[in-house]
């Protein structure tokens, strides 16, 4: 469905409609603002990942209107098309940027909305690092995507990475948000919310903890204090831990620009090259660069 088609369907956005605009920074769904007299909205039209990583709409939408409980995400305000789009309230805000993490107060606010994600239950979704680089990577067999050079090598580690992190009861089986990262964050001045919770299910939270210090380019001392913040305690053996998920996150990247190279091949108001994304974190994983 078109923007204005949608619009004309959802009473909140139709009643007193003034205009839409394009929110910028999102690859994967096209995300719009729409202004009416009383309210301002966000507009988000799904793209089709989730039919391929198992994760419906649906128990995407539940999971968004708890995590709105809670304190930290959005209200939901339409959702009877999840499949299609999804509309929000408009948090008036401004994502997160890496400087921000010099400020200690917000790294702190960061933490606690980790640690109250990860204590979220009764949700059903899984979703655990391994699912989404197997959801992606069969995804892109099925659009005919060349698998690059190097990736075999790469996939069998990651296989026993998985085997190890499989014995962790306590951190290896916990609900995680998945896609994390600063841009996913609205700070207010006083409040931190998460957006996009379509990758969000039971998982690592190992994997969580690594997604702002590999996209942030976190050096090893900056690493430790991150992990300390979250425990509250330093360990060797979580370093360890730590590092094997940043190679996974690593992964993962490579196997969400496969899919998304074969996802998009055919439309044409994406001027990212997924593929190319794919191969450079190929060889930044070759090289022993864990990081974007």
């Amino acid at each position: 469905m078109k923007v204005e088609e949608i619009i004309h369907e959802v009473p909140e956005l139709n009643h007193e409609f003034l205009s839409f605009e394009n929110l910028s920074g999102g690859l994967c769904n096209q995300t719009y603002k729409v202004q009416t007299k009383q309210s301002t909205y966000v507009l988000r039209i799904n793209s089709r990942q989730n039919e391929y990583l198992n994760l419906t709409r649906r128990s995407e939408v539940e999971v968004m209107k708890k995590a709105n409980r809670e304190g930290f995400a959005p209200r939901v305000i339409s959702s009877n098309y999840p499949e299609q789009f999804i509309v929000t309230e408009f948090i008036e805000g401004r994502m997160l940027e890496k400087d921000d993490l010099k400020d200690d107060s917000i790294k702190g606010m960061i933490m606690d909305r980790l640690k109250r994600i990860h204590r979220m239950e009764g949700q059903s979704r899984t979703c655990a690092p391994y699912d989404l680089i197997h959801g992606y990577l069969k995804g892109a067999d099925q659009f005919q995507v060349k698998h690059p050079d190097g990736l075999n090598q790469i996939l069998h580690r990651v296989e026993k990475i998985a085997h190890k992190r499989s014995s962790d009861k306590e951190y290896n089986n916990k609900f995680c948000h998945n896609d994390s990262f600063l841009c996913n964050m609205i700070y207010t001045g006083q409040e931190l919310q998460f957006i996009d919770w379509e990758l969000s299910g039971v998982g690592d939270v190992f994997f969580e903890l690594t997604l702002i210090p590999f996209t942030n380019q976190f050096s090893e001392n900056d690493e430790r204090e991150w992990l300390k913040l979250y425990f509250g305690y330093f360990e060797e053996e979580t370093f360890h831990i730590f590092q094997d998920m940043k190679f996974v996150s690593m992964v993962r990247e490579v196997a969400w620009g496969m899919f998304y190279s074969g996802l998009t091949k055919e439309e044409s108001h994406h001027d990212f090259d997924y593929y190319k994304f794919a191969e450079s974190c190929i060889q930044r994983i070759e090289q022993g660069v864990y990081q974007l």
